[in-house]
């Protein structure tokens, strides 16, 4: 319970990285092939019926929203965030909008390299799919600066109050996310069992990652299904221990992916393979934090696996039994890739359909277009850039060698630009 009218503390770093930031995984036309080894040929099978069977909107790069409702509301569209820490959030504008009674003060860090500021609501009920919880302190923070990379309304977050109640199992293929009895859940499936540890209420499993020059390196990795456009993250202490920034031909400085806690600074690179237990990806995108502070500066573990790696098996949390298991889908064998534009975009105005460029990076086919920071986009060949969501937009930019006329305007100007896509990493 909270005392007093301000909270003296810092609540410890929850990731919420770049939550629908950015990046649809698409396959791309002649891509770098991921191969895979170790793929279970038999699919799951449980001996327990779900409690319940929640339909999930699945945005970008394996982003969930599930339909919530606090206490009395209409039908509010969450984000199932494993990394978030926390048990539930919502949203400032939306606590407004509820009228919920708002005490305390505190400060939490995550993703990026500042502070963002937490107020709280207690006894608030919180209902999925007819599966009430019971009355308890909510986190409320302001999503806004996120809602722009996301392309949509974000009313709030489903953290670690839903994944320490239930065994959670996230169906990427069929859109569900099934909620199990923790006591008599029982799996008889062939997928791959990772050891599964918890700390600060996020969860974190093994694995080893293979860098060329630098050989195979193990490392403890948080699994978190809200960094939806990242396959995996070094944190700065772990790319600095193992000296991986010295192994590459050259950085790609990536400022365009932000966090709760600002802007973060990336290293787009790729790894020759990451192995979790029997499986082996060839080829994954990876990114090398350069945060100097936030939980991708923590010394604490090692970095985070994201949405475009998960969104790709059956993922079930079993605490309980201290497990996570991995089921590969139809989306196993797709290639991995970053965005072949060098193009950092947000969506802005009535229904997110003002597309501006939020960041360049130096040396991609955006900076050698001509394109510019602020460039607000017009249309692409011929049709308007308003027909486009940002999902699709992503899913355009990863496909190797194809070629768009960009409109733009610039202070009042119409200008044109040719961009033809290529690997940046």
């Amino acid at each position: 319970m909270l005392k007093g009218e301000e909270m003296k503390f810092v609540i410890r770093w929850s990731v919420h990285l770049a939550v629908y930031s950015s990046l649809l995984f698409s396959s791309c036309v002649n891509a770098q092939k991921s191969e895979t080894t170790g793929v279970p040929q038999t699919r799951v099978s449980v001996a327990t019926n779900p409690i319940a069977s929640l339909p999930a909107e699945m945005v970008l790069s394996g982003g969930i929203l599930l339909q919530t409702r606090v206490n009395d509301s209409e039908p509010l569209w969450f984000v199932l965030d494993s990394g978030g820490g926390s048990g539930f959030i919502i949203d400032r504008r939306r606590a407004d909008t509820l009228g919920l009674e708002l005490r305390g003060r505190a400060k939490s860090t995550g993703a990026g390299e500042n502070y963002y500021d937490v107020t709280f609501a207690n006894n608030i009920r919180i209902t999925l799919a007819g599966i009430e919880f019971p009355p308890q302190t909510v986190r409320v923070i302001s999503l806004s600066s996120l809602e722009p990379f996301a392309g949509r309304t974000l009313d709030g977050a489903i953290g670690f109050g839903l994944f320490s109640r239930y065994v959670v199992e996230i169906d990427y293929a069929t859109r569900k996310v099934n909620l199990y009895d923790s006591q008599s859940y029982h799996y008889s499936g062939s997928g791959t069992r990772l050891p599964l540890t918890m700390e600060d209420n996020h969860f974190f499993v093994p694995a080893k990652v293979a860098i060329a020059g630098r050989g195979t390196i193990d490392g403890k990795f948080m699994v978190d299904t809200g960094a939806v456009p990242m396959t995996l993250i070094l944190n700065r202490p772990f790319v600095e221990k193992h000296g991986l920034l010295a192994s590459l031909r050259k950085r790609i400085l990536d400022r365009s992916l932000p966090g709760l806690g600002g802007e973060t600074k990336q290293i787009l690179s790729r790894a020759s393979m990451i192995r979790l237990g029997g499986l082996t990806i060839h080829q994954p995108t990876i990114s090398l934090s350069q945060d100097a502070q936030g939980a991708l500066a923590s010394p604490d573990f090692d970095g985070v696996i994201g949405g475009e790696l998960l969104r790709r098996f059956k993922v079930i949390f079993d605490p309980a039994r201290r497990q996570l298991i991995l089921e590969p889908n139809a989306h196993f064998t797709e290639p991995y890739e970053h965005s072949m534009s060098g193009i950092g975009l947000r969506a802005e105005g009535e229904n997110f359909r003002v597309i501006k460029v939020h960041r360049v990076i130096e040396d991609s086919p955006a900076s050698e277009a001509g394109l510019r920071e602020g460039d607000v986009i017009v249309a692409i060949g011929d049709q308007p850039v308003s027909s486009f969501t940002l999902d699709q937009l992503y899913q355009m930019f990863k496909q190797e060698g194809r070629e768009y006329d960009i409109v733009v305007m610039r202070g009042g100007e119409r200008l044109q630009a040719k961009l033809r896509l290529r690997r940046l990493a």
